[in-house]
């Protein structure tokens, strides 16, 4: 199976207290914060990988990374994929709250490249068809975000990232913002729309037990590390580090 995504010998630093970095990469002073640390991975094609750590550990910033979202940085990030997308833990945020959710997900095919532009009337055939594929009434064209549950608001985030025709998905704490019920209805979608669309999924969260649903394989990051990583039930029954055990005795695993 080839790889859609490899990084290799990954390091991001921060400048501290607006001061200016410079000679990127080299600097070990205090006005630097090193955030990414030789990180180092492959994410075959096809593949749920899930990245499990702490909040500030640097699971954000190593997703910034790989979506272009943050430019300094050395070493390599080859991702195949033209268009990669993102899922975020927060729903409301990503959706502008002034338009109707059709009006929202339109835009991904108004600002599709290549090929011939979509009419108005061929937009909404696929915005509907892509409702029905992530389990929404079409009715909810004509609502507003604001009049939708947080699971039916993460339902269009996803909606509106699948509308790209993308194949590699980065999805961000997309269900601890959810209620439990809401939380297995969104990675039972998920998995759903993975098999069905061969999307490779890279799955941050700090969730052990949803990460143990989601994911084939699962690294665990500490403070910009990768401590380790493998198959889930590899890494779950015989964890290599105090750190994944601490992770998993806390999470009753």
């Amino acid at each position: 199976m080839e790889n859609i995504l490899e990084v290799s010998n990954l390091n991001v630093y921060y400048a501290n207290q607006g001061s200016l970095l410079k000679n990127f990469g080299r600097r070990t002073d205090q006005s630097v914060q090193h955030v990414l640390k030789d990180v180092s991975f492959v994410m075959k094609r096809g593949e749920v990988l899930g990245l499990v750590g702490e909040s500030g550990c640097g699971k954000t910033t190593l997703a910034k990374a790989i979506l272009g979202m943050q430019k300094q940085y050395d070493g390599k990030i080859q991702l195949d994929c033209p268009n990669p997308q993102m899922v975020f833990q927060d729903p409301y945020s990503s959706l502008n709250p002034s338009k109707k959710i059709g009006w929202i997900l339109e835009e991904p095919l108004r600002m599709k490249k290549g090929g011939e532009r979509l009419t108005k009337e061929d937009r909404v055939r696929c915005v509907d068809k892509m409702l029905e594929r992530v389990g929404l009434d079409t009715r909810l064209r004509e609502h507003y975000p604001s009049e939708l549950s947080g699971g039916q608001r993460q339902r269009v985030a996803i909606a509106t990232a699948l509308l790209c025709g993308t194949t590699f998905l980065i999805a961000d704490e997309p269900v601890s913002a959810l209620d439990v019920t809401v939380q297995a209805q969104i990675i039972r979608l998920l998995l759903k729309l993975h098999k069905e669309m061969d999307i490779s999924i890279l799955f941050i969260s700090h969730d052990l037990r949803v990460v143990y649903q989601m994911c084939d394989r699962v690294m665990i990051m500490k403070n910009g590390v990768i401590l380790e990583q493998g198959q889930v039930d590899d890494i779950y029954r015989n964890p290599a580090t105090d750190y994944t055990r601490l992770l998993l005795d806390a999470a009753n695993l």
